[in-house]
């Protein structure tokens, strides 16, 4: 079985990240150099020049076109060499480069390393949020060390939020933890998990909703959304005790992750807020929170596991499953699935 799924969309990056420069990265073992061209279009080929195999991300973008930086070659979208500055201008038979399916959505890059004939833009995540007036966000990146599915298993099982960050997102384990949580599992669309919590009358906030919410109890939802191959939606909510949860604060995240392919994972994250959305300190302050929960907290830890456990292959350890594991275990099974029949056909 190939050691990703190919044939899916994986973020490249944040659409304002990108701009007069070519980006480099590396994706499911491909290297790849994407940049806009003037009407605003995002082109992703084939990272190496094809003549010394130079890094085209280290390139210029000349017109419509990517420019070695080694030698001068000029390549198209469609990967083509269309241009030699040398001798008589011959160009190779194979001057030239793949190119890839590339979206832009949301605020967010995606690139499908796959069949190009499979790429489908209704698979791409629809959230809205990070482009919305409507909210106040922010966004970042973190190279984790591990392997990606470990990071999916962190996600989908937010209880270790109190314990791993007490003093960031996740709060007093006493507030949240054990039977006072309710948690809801379920599959739909086929391959999309929903991993749902719920603390009735929280006597208090998390850190991170502290200054949003103020110092007293409400109703708390944590409400995690999984689809292959990567990616994540975390809907925060905190509300008055028995009211429709959005009708309070909302804290709504992105957890886009991409493997490397030499086993490590981008994870671009974001993060908004729907109150006190012109508060450019409490952004700050929200963009914080975040990146020291994901890079000092979190990361470190998965990282230990994965060093600890010698191995990438999470089930080859029979590790112990909670109950709370559930949407974690789902997710390797529908992702197991969906490698499996796509090494069949390939």
């Amino acid at each position: 079985m190939a050691p990703y799924y190919l044939n899916s969309w994986y973020c490249a990056g944040w659409s304002k990240d990108l701009m007069d420069k070519p980006s480099g990265i590396t994706i499911c073992g491909k290297t790849l150099a994407i940049y806009r061209d003037p009407a605003g279009s995002v082109v992703a080929l084939d990272g190496r020049c094809p003549h010394r195999f130079a890094p085209l991300a280290k390139g210029v973008v000349v017109g419509d076109r990517l420019q070695c930086p080694y030698h001068g070659l000029l390549f198209d979208r469609t990967g083509a060499c269309v241009h030699n500055p040398h001798g008589d201008g011959m160009i190779p038979p194979n001057a030239r480069v793949e190119s890839y399916p590339v979206q832009e959505r949301a605020g967010a890059l995606w690139v499908w390393p796959g069949d190009p004939e499979k790429a489908d833009v209704d698979l791409l995540p629809s959230t809205d949020w990070l482009v919305s007036d409507a909210y106040a966000t922010a966004t970042g990146y973190l190279l984790v060390n591990a392997d990606y599915q470990l990071v999916t298993d962190n996600l989908l099982d937010l209880t270790h939020a109190p314990y791993l960050h007490p003093g960031t997102v996740g709060g007093r384990p006493e507030d949240s933890i054990g039977q006072v949580m309710e948690h809801s599992f379920e599959t739909t669309d086929g391959n999309v998990i929903h991993s749902n919590y719920r603390v009735r009358n929280m006597p208090r906030p998390t850190p991170q909703l502290l200054p949003l919410w103020g110092e007293r109890p409400g109703d708390f939802y944590a409400e995690m959304r999984w689809q292959p191959a990567s990616s994540m939606e975390l809907d925060i909510f905190m509300t008055e005790p028995g009211e429709d949860k959005k009708a309070g604060v909302h804290v709504p995240t992105l957890h886009y992750l991409t493997p490397t392919g030499d086993g490590a994972t981008h994870y671009f994250f974001a993060i908004g807020r729907n109150v006190m959305i012109d508060d450019d300190e409490q952004t700050r302050l929200m963009a914080h929170f975040a990146r020291i929960a994901f890079e000092e907290e979190d990361e470190p830890m998965i990282r230990a596991c994965q060093d600890l456990m010698g191995t990438s292959d999470l089930m080859s350890l029979r590790p112990a499953i909670l109950r709370t594991d559930v949407a974690g275990v789902q997710a390797r099974r529908v992702l197991g699935k969906l490698m499996k029949a796509e090494t069949a056909v390939a």
